[in-house]
């Protein structure tokens, strides 16, 4: 959800759901996603507020090298493996162990246990397309909340993210998509009027990144990783897009990377020379080489086996409507907060914060200490009714 898409709408009177949380709530101008500004990195930043070298999930699709294992996101086999998932303490795992009662729908793998620890009720992530599923999402966790005595309810809809990766940040169709996700928030909090929950229930509303043009309309630039890299050289090529992981074969690393050095509108890293502010080099699953697309150019996937995932042979490029997984400083990467309930001030819009801010809150809230983070509480402490940390 990019930090602008409400601003977007032509019609004021459009958005009533996100129109009473900037009222009755409270809103950041805007959040600062992680590097890389991609789901699965980002999903696991705001449940551990770690960034993505100290939580360890780095990307949508990395790889173990020493076990010869692969994470990839749609595969739900490869992601459930639960060494993957042991490096960071999620809060839904702190609030269960707290004694907090946890409901999950459709968040990253909160169905994976960690430290043999699972929510009272847990639904991982999987592809889910539409707005409806949020609709009845929400209708259960207003029973949860009810009758049910949960004490933290998380909802993940996807339905923004697809419709911009398939049409584009501007497009009608990103527009109705934002339309149709407010309208199941509007039911939402309105049904929480009506049952009175909005006098003990806080509602945040966040998001993992936000999301570029990748049109031909809009000027970006495809680079063919094909037409620089000798793929006899490498092991293997990890993502593309925005962002990739290259591993060359023993002995092929200068080599590699001279090669890479070519690409137009590409920054090339070693390992050891990616920037400290990525917060990314000390990951455990980080690759020799590092290929990052500047603004307005994307990263053409090899056509070849050893690309991690392969796009289509045909056509080539595989044209994107909206990408994400830029230089987290990108103004298109950047996010929401908005908040509502009776921990949060009324009618407050407050400077940005940085996603690894978010989870301090959720434990505020809960009435426990946060694991240790990479969060600062001064630049969230001003949206809060109590402060005191």
């Amino acid at each position: 959800f990019r930090w602008d898409y409400v601003e977007q709408q032509k019609d004021k009177e459009a958005l009533p759901g996100f129109r009473i949380l900037h009222k009755e709530g409270v809103r950041a101008k805007w959040v600062n996603p992680i590097f890389p500004s991609l789901s699965y990195a980002s999903w696991t930043t705001l449940s551990t507020g770690l960034y993505a070298e100290n939580h360890n999930i780095i990307g949508n699709y990395f790889h173990d090298s020493y076990r010869k294992e692969t994470f990839e996101l749609f595969n739900r086999t490869l992601t459930s493996n639960q060494r993957w998932w042991q490096d960071a303490e999620p809060i839904w795992t702190t609030a269960t162990r707290r004694g907090r009662k946890v409901g999950t729908f459709l968040w990253a793998r909160s169905d994976i246990p960690v430290q043999g620890i699972l929510p009272h009720q847990a639904q991982g992530f999987q592809l889910t397309k539409g707005a409806g599923i949020l609709g009845t999402n929400l209708e259960k966790t207003i029973k949860m909340l009810q009758s049910e005595d949960y004490d933290l309810v998380m909802v993940y809809n996807e339905h923004i993210d697809n419709k911009g990766h398939q049409f584009g940040p501007t497009s009608p169709e990103l527009m109705l998509a934002v339309q149709e996700v407010d309208a199941e928030l509007h039911k939402f909090l309105k049904k929480l009027e009506e049952t009175n929950l909005d006098e003990t229930v806080n509602v945040m509303i966040v998001s993992d990144h936000g999301m570029t043009s990748g049109t031909p309309q809009s000027k970006a630039e495809y680079v063919e990783i094909d037409d620089y890299l000798n793929m006899d050289d490498v092991s293997y090529v990890i993502d593309r897009a925005a962002v990739a992981a290259v591993a060359p074969l023993p002995g092929k690393a200068d080599k590699v990377y001279k090669q890479l050095k070519h690409m137009r509108g590409i920054d090339v890293y070693r390992r050891d020379d990616i920037p400290e502010e990525y917060h990314y080099k000390n990951g455990r699953y980080v690759q020799e080489i590092l290929v990052c697309a500047k603004p307005g150019f994307i990263i053409s996937g090899a056509d070849s086996s050893k690309q991690i995932p392969r796009d289509p042979s045909s056509p080539r490029p595989m044209i994107w409507g909206g990408l994400h997984g830029y230089d987290d400083k990108h103004p298109d990467m950047r996010t929401i907060f908005m908040a509502k309930g009776p921990s949060f001030k009324k009618h407050f819009k407050g400077e940005p914060i940085h996603l690894v801010d978010i989870y301090q809150i959720y434990a505020h809230i809960l009435g426990f200490e946060p694991q240790p983070h990479n969060g600062s509480w001064s630049r969230v402490r001003s949206y809060l009714t109590n402060s005191a940390s």
